[in-house]
């Protein structure tokens, strides 16, 4: 190898070392920035009575970057979803949040027979990736299905599942607890007195008629946004939401209509060439 092949591969070396202590670098900068951004809070949990420290997502590090037509709401990191369930690590108990307290005597008694009793103290690192998120999602489900909370405090659990399986790009996982979102959010409708997860009666009919049409049910999803536009109670915001879904399902049906027809005429077509051609062997063997 003449020296200067040498040099040069030297020098390809030196820029790659480069690179990657830059990569480095930036790794451990933007974790520093994420946990700059958290801060604790000292809490007793209201099952076990233990100590605990929960985390939390500064407000003035919160950053909105765009939402969907379902509600759900992207983050610059850190995602302050993934810091809404607080859980004890001593005794297994989660809540969103907003009703990590909200619990009666009975409700405790059948946490800590139920989830306290099988539960193995953890600990959680500093800062929270989507399989953290997720995870925690699933004990507050199970604290709220094990205590018989409100129905559509499980919907709104499963919702938000939904929501961070479409982060991770699960497709499935999203369309699993999303079809379990819908049917409680239903139930919680015809049951529970509004506001429900924080929505007015217009706000969920619309989020109803969303999650069908995201779940591939336009018909069910057009009869709840017709409700969304007949409802005189409804804000313009609300009923815009709902003329621009079902404006995206009828573009959908014009569109599958056409592809219908240009393979029907695509079909058509080939059938006639197929007798037109078998004719035409039918001549030349008679003649």
């Amino acid at each position: 190898m003449n020296t200067k092949n040498y040099n040069s591969l030297l020098e390809d070396l030196k820029n790659q070392e480069h690179y990657m202590e830059d990569e480095n670098e930036k790794t451990i900068y933007d974790e520093k920035r994420k946990v700059e951004a958290l801060f604790d809070r000292k809490l007793v949990c209201p099952v076990c009575d233990s100590n605990i420290t929960v985390r939390s997502v500064k407000s003035s590090s919160i950053r909105i970057l765009s939402r969907d037509s379902d509600f759900m709401i992207h983050y610059k990191e850190p995602n302050p979803m993934f810091y809404d369930v607080w859980v004890c690590p001593q005794c297994g108990y989660a809540a969103i949040s907003a009703q990590f307290n909200n619990i009666n005597d009975k409700q405790i008694k059948l946490i800590r027979e139920k989830i306290c009793s099988k539960w193995h103290p953890r600990t959680y690192p500093p800062v929270y990736d989507i399989d953290i998120a997720i995870e925690r999602y699933k004990l507050a489900l199970l604290s709220s299905i094990v205590k018989d909370g409100k129905i559509s405090e499980r919907a709104l659990l499963c919702l938000k599942l939904a929501w961070l399986n479409r982060i991770k790009k699960d497709e499935k996982n999203e369309k699993k607890f999303m079809s379990q979102a819908l049917k409680g959010f239903i139930k919680s409708y015809e049951s529970e007195i509004f506001p429900i997860a924080g929505l007015d009666e217009p706000s969920l009919t619309y989020l109803i008629g969303e999650l069908y049409r995201r779940l591939d049910d336009n018909t069910n999803a057009l009869i709840w946004f017709g409700r969304v536009l007949s409802n005189t109670s409804a804000k313009n915001s609300i009923k815009d939401l709902a003329r621009e879904q079902k404006y995206i399902i009828y573009e959908q049906r014009k569109n599958l209509a056409e592809h219908i027809e240009e393979a029907d005429d695509r079909d058509s077509s080939d059938k006639k060439g197929f007798w037109k051609k078998l004719f035409n062997i039918s001549k030349q063997s008679n003649a």
